[in-house]
């Protein structure tokens, strides 16, 4: 339904080779998702321990950087008759900017420990208030985190960002009533991940063992930090 009021508004650029994008990835990839949850405590306290300020994203992009290094499965892309494997771990993260969601890339983020991780989205945190990101810099990612926790959103799913085989969507963490191993009641904070994985690279089992692995960094912090 239109009326008189009604304006165009024209896309950017950007906004159009985004859409292209979206949609080849939603078309042209058959994904499916799988979603878990994380006892966030030892994580809140992990992260006030520091002698920096640490961001739960960093902390995300970490873990899921050394998951990657353990299922190279999920470090893929499809190319047609074949798999690439990629040897470089670089991880995208989606970022609200004036020009619009922009991916920046935090490149051999296996290889680098939180604080350089932090340091790299505190530069990205300031540069996607400009929108001035080089294309050099939002290149080369293997495989890309979504994190809306900051808003009011308890979970969601987020599209494959084509050609890479992963996307890890996070929303904020909600205090939860949980039952512990000794049917003790506890009322603690919970994050529900949501992971999406093109199909054609890898199945729901192995998808779930990642996920699995991840889980159990984010709650383990001191052991895997």
């Amino acid at each position: 339904m239109s009326s008189e009021n009604d304006k165009d508004v024209k896309l950017t650029g950007l906004q159009k080779a985004m859409a292209r994008k979206m949609i080849a990835s939603w078309t042209d990839v058959p994904q499916f998702q799988l979603e878990s949850e994380v006892n966030c405590e030892a994580m809140m306290a992990f992260r006030k321990k520091q002698d920096y300020k640490l961001s739960y994203t960093a902390i995300l992009a970490k873990a899921a950087a050394d998951t990657l290094a353990e299922f190279p499965t999920l470090n893929s892309s499809w190319a047609g008759d074949h798999i690439v494997e990629h040897e470089d771990i670089n991880i995208g993260i989606a970022v609200d900017t004036k020009r619009g969601l922009l991916v920046p890339v935090i490149s051999n983020a296996d290889r680098k420990s939180l604080e350089e991780i932090m340091e790299e989205l505190n530069a990205m945190k300031e540069k996607s208030s400009r929108g001035n990101f080089t294309m050099e810099e939002m290149q080369g990612g293997t495989f890309t985190i979504s994190n809306l926790g900051m808003y009011r959103v308890n979970s969601f799913g987020s599209i494959v960002n084509a050609p890479e085989a992963g996307i890890l969507a996070v929303g904020k963490m909600q205090k939860t009533v949980a039952v512990g191993e000794d049917n003790d009641i506890n009322v603690v904070y919970m994050m529900h991940p949501t992971l999406t994985v093109d199909h054609r690279v890898t199945d729901g089992a192995t998808g779930a063992k990642f996920l699995t692995a991840l889980v159990e960094r984010l709650e383990h912090p001191d052991e895997n930090f």
